[in-house]
């Protein structure tokens, strides 16, 4: 019975990612909290979201497959651009090498409420200041300043809560650049950085993963895998549609509860 009872967790942490991954609202923020709130131990949960992660991140290399083709070609224009992505996952690389268990000891429900509020005010922010009219209104048009200042910025998502995409999309289109390009950009550079990240995360716990855990952690790998291939495009068409304010005010809603429940 317990074990049926971890495999209906693992599914319900695999569609909790593969729905909050492509909103500004922070995947893991939320994997964490409800985690918290079901009673979950932090060694389960840190093993899991490994897996639901990848999943999600599969979904995204899928779904913009395409793209990444086309950016990752190997004429010399596009060459210049693959550097340009590169750059832009410089800080968030160094940064989370560097301080990577001292990260991991801000994953609890108080931080991660500060981190919803901090990134909401963000989004507010991003989205009352941007420019009346986009000046980038492609991929191809990112150049190189921009995309180390949209990468300094994504840095902030190493603080569990702030969220990613919020801080990538939120400082994109603070800098011109067109909302659907900004998101577009946001998730190919998430790539990368998910999967790698995934890959670190596995290997610094490899000791932790118990072989009779791993159809609980497969469950929300594929629960995550399917959920996010199915729902990518609605979601993106919803995020290019609804303000970033909007999901702001849903951050300082879920902070709010997160304060009076713990």
């Amino acid at each position: 019975m317990f074990y049926i009872y971890k495999i209906i967790i693992s599914i319900v942490i695999g569609i909790i990612e593969g729905i909050t991954e492509f909103f500004p609202i922070s995947s893991t923020g939320h994997i964490v909290v409800i985690s918290h709130w079901l009673g979950i131990s932090n060694k389960n949960i840190d093993i899991l979201k490994i897996f639901v992660q990848f999943g999600s991140s599969i979904a995204i290399f899928i779904f913009f497959f395409k793209e990444i083709i086309n950016l990752i070609n190997f004429k010399k224009k596009k060459r210049n651009k693959n550097i340009h992505i590169l750059i832009s996952l410089i800080p968030t690389v160094s940064l989370g090498f560097i301080f990577y268990d001292s990260i991991k000891l801000l994953f609890n429900p108080k931080n991660i409420m500060y981190a919803l509020i901090f990134g909401g005010i963000f989004l507010i922010i991003s989205e009352i200041f941007k420019p009346k009219k986009s000046t980038i209104n492609s991929i191809n048009d990112i150049n190189i300043l921009q995309s180390l200042i949209i990468g300094c910025f994504e840095s902030l998502c190493l603080y569990p809560g702030f969220s990613r995409s919020g801080a990538t999309i939120g400082t994109a289109i603070l800098l011109g650049i067109k909302r659907s390009v900004a998101i577009d950009f946001s998730f190919i550079i998430s790539i990368p950085l998910t999967i790698g990240a995934s890959f670190l995360d596995l290997l610094k716990n490899i000791n932790q993963i118990n072989i009779h855990h791993i159809p609980y952690y497969l469950s929300g790998f594929f629960i995550s895998l399917i959920i996010s291939l199915f729902s990518i495009k609605k979601l993106i068409q919803i995020l290019n549609k609804i303000p970033l304010n909007i999901f702001g005010l849903y951050r300082f809603i879920l902070a709010g509860l997160i304060y009076f429940i713990n």
